[in-house]
């Protein structure tokens, strides 16, 4: 399970596959864009600890936490 260490920049871009769950484990927000943050105004923020997405197709995400520093973990393919 890949672990990404997500501070209040936006992070390099994060490859995740169909079926990947992505879940925040933080004490704080973390933001996910589907694409460039400069260019694309798309966010959504997943809860402290708990929370998590699936993706249904491949795609790049950046992320960047709003108030620390955070830890972002993908399972592969659940």
């Amino acid at each position: 399970m890949p672990q990404y260490r997500i501070t209040g920049v936006w992070s390099d871009p994060i490859a995740l596959q169909a079926r990947d769950i992505v879940q925040n484990q933080s004490e704080f927000l973390i933001e996910l864009c589907p694409q460039d943050p400069e260019v694309d105004p798309t966010r959504l923020r997943l809860p402290e600890i708990t929370g998590s997405i699936q993706v249904d197709a491949a795609l790049t995400v950046r992320a960047r936490c709003l108030n620390g520093t955070g830890t972002l973990a993908v399972v592969r393919g659940f």
